[in-house]
Formats: C-alpha cells, sequence, structure tokens
C-alpha cells in the first residue's frame, strides 16, 4: 500500500486576514490555500509547517490523515472551554491536550490517539469527514461533553495505554443518540460503533437544550443599541471583521452555558471492549438471521416463478462486467437449489 496523507485547515468564525494569510502561505509550497481553508495531499514527504501557530492566526479546524496510522484532530477554542471544570476529567493521565495561548483563556484542543494502521479502517473520502467534524466546535463549545468523551475514549485506548488500567472519564448524556460529527468523530479516530454502544449503556437520555435563538433574542434586546449599531457597522464594512465571536463570547459569558449531565461509571478499557465484543456479537447473529428469513423468502418466490429471476440473470449478463457475472452466478446457484417449501415435511 503507498503511502498517503491529507492535511487541512478550516477557518469557522471567519475568514483569515492578509496578514495571516500571507503567514499561511509560507507553511507550505503546494497547498490550495483560501482565507477559508488550506488543503494538501502527500504521496511522499510531510507537512512542515506550525499547526499550532496556523490555528492562532485564524484557521479554526485542523485535520491531518495518514494511512499509516495518524489521526489528528485540532480544534480551536478562542475563550476556551465553557466549563473547564466540566472538561477537566477528559483530560486525566494525559488522555487530551490543551496547547493554551501565552496572553489570554484561548487555546486549541489537541486529539491524536496512538495507532496501529491495521487497527483501523482506511478512510476513503477524507474531504467528506473534514466536513461532517466541522460541527463538533460549535457543539463544544455549546457545553457538549460527547465530543469530549469521545476522543478521550479514543486516545486512553489506543496502543500506549494498558486497558485493564485506563478507565474511562464521566460518561455524558445523550450518547445513545450522538449527532452525525460525534458519528465522524468515533469514526476518525477509531472508536468502533460497537465501542460507542457499549459506552451509551451508562448513558443518561438527551438533555432538554433551549433554543439558541430565542436565548440571543432576549440577550440582544438587553444590550445598549449604541452597541448593537457599532456592532453591525463593523460586520458590514469589514469581511474579515471578528465582531460575530466577539459577540458570541459576550453572551456566553453573561448568559452561561447549561451545565451537561454526566455520570461516574468507571469502566476500565478493557470492560468496555468486552461489552462492545458482546454487543458485536449479537448483532452479527441478528443480521445473519435476518439475512436467513430473507434468502428462504427469496428462494420460496423463485420456485414459484422463476421467470422475473431469470430476465435479470440475462440482464446482468448482457453488462459484461466482472461484478455483474458474480452476481448472475449467485441467482443461478440460487435457482439450482431446492427451495425451502420442497424440503419441507408434508
Amino acid at each position: 500500500m503507498s503511502e498517503y496523507q491529507y492535511v487541512a485547515f478550516r477557518a469557522i468564525d471567519r475568514a483569515v486576514s492578509k496578514k495571516d494569510l500571507a503567514y499561511m502561505r509560507r507553511q507550505s509550497t503546494r497547498a490550495e490555500i483560501t482565507p477559508w481553508s488550506f488543503e494538501n495531499e502527500y504521496d511522499f514527504g510531510d507537512f512542515h509547517g506550525n499547526a499550532l501557530e496556523m490555528m492562532r492566526r485564524g484557521y479554526d479546524l485542523h485535520l491531518h490523515y495518514a494511512n499509516f496510522g495518524v489521526r489528528t484532530l485540532l480544534v480551536r477554542l478562542p475563550d476556551g472551554f465553557p466549563n473547564a471544570k466540566a472538561a477537566k476529567p477528559y483530560f486525566a493521565d494525559g488522555a487530551l491536550g490543551f496547547h493554551k495561548d501565552k496572553k489570554g483563556p484561548g487555546g486549541t484542543l489537541m486529539i491524536s490517539p496512538s495507532l496501529e494502521p491495521d487497527t483501523l479502517d482506511e478512510l476513503w473520502d477524507i474531504n467528506e469527514m473534514l466536513d461532517r467534524l466541522v460541527p463538533l466546535r460549535s457543539e463544544i463549545l455549546a457545553g457538549d461533553l460527547r465530543p469530549l468523551y469521545l476522543a478521550h475514549l479514543a486516545v486512553v485506548g489506543d496502543d500506549d495505554h494498558d486497558p485493564d488500567e485506563a478507565v474511562e472519564a464521566p460518561v455524558p448524556a445523550g450518547l445513545k443518540k450522538p449527532t452525525d460529527a460525534q458519528c465522524a468523530l468515533a469514526e476518525f479516530v477509531g472508536v468502533s460503533k460497537a465501542m460507542l454502544a457499549a459506552a451509551a449503556e451508562r448513558s443518561g437520555p438527551l438533555p432538554a437544550i433551549a433554543d439558541k435563538r430565542s436565548r440571543y433574542s432576549q440577550w440582544l434586546s438587553d444590550q445598549p443599541e449604541a452597541t448593537k449599531d457599532a456592532w453591525l457597522a463593523e460586520l458590514l464594512s469589514d469581511s474579515e471583521s471578528s465582531v460575530q465571536a466577539k459577540i458570541r463570547a459576550k453572551f456566553e459569558k453573561a448568559a452561561g452555558v447549561p451545565s451537561w449531565p454526566a455520570v461516574e461509571a468507571g469502566r476500565t478499557v478493557a470492560q468496555l471492549k468486552t461489552t462492545a465484543e458482546e454487543i458485536h456479537c449479537k448483532k452479527k447473529k441478528a443480521a445473519e438471521a435476518k439475512a436467513t428469513r430473507q434468502r428462504t423468502t427469496r428462494l420460496t418466490k423463485m420456485a414459484a416463478d422463476p421467470t422475473p429471476y431469470l430476465r435479470t440473470t440475462e440482464k446482468l449478463v448482457a453488462e459484461r462486467t466482472t461484478a455483474a457475472y458474480e452476481e448472475a452466478c449467485k441467482l443461478l446457484a440460487d435457482y439450482a437449489k431446492p427451495s425451502p417449501a420442497a424440503n419441507s415435511p408434508t
């Protein structure tokens, strides 16, 4: 298998300024760079840019994927975590990293489990994966602890941790109904669907989430007219303005972020893996039983009237492709077998 790497950045809150864009261009001579994105693919060589500085200078999300095991995600949090105390347990034992700015409360969340390539499914549409991951940032900023839990689980379950000693962080509510962005994160960092289901067994119901639009409207009605006029003037006159991020930060500081429920389950990674294997086996048996029932139904119909199936076989053969030939062979093999009804006692 040939080596492949994909490096990308996304700006979410606002476009990267012209001054900072010049810095971004110095980080790579081959990347496709815009005020909103930075992308490069490698079949040889590596990215040597300063990813953390690029995040500090304007990009909000960074993904580094390599088919030899690298799965790194950086998330820019300009004002830090909305509830630092609630987020703290997910960083225990170095599970996750937060690179704090030298000045101010901001910093960059780093998710980078140590994974062996033979334990991962290769990702074929990594660009689509990045698009699905973008909403994670707003979820974290809204106080949702599920992205932090999934990232924590990926890291404490990696090859650098003993599964019998590594213990999960508090299990947040709503894991039974993860968002698409959270499912994308689990897939990206190697948390299987069965592992997610095992973790979700101790997760409470999704908490009621207040409508953010109404909360914004109520808060804005209390702001001075002069302040709102200044915000609007800046937004209209400067395409690179950070006023939206400033307003949101001021709102979050004043209104606060609702506490996301979580429970201490205290399971080891080994226990979670055992439960995940049980869930996987149960689903596999159910899927096999369903496939058997469907095949039995198809064989019965085929025995009663084989004409539609023979016509399908003719069409498949006419396609002259390997896949079509294989499908035609399966149909003919089924047709050659006696129907279940023929074997039933009379």
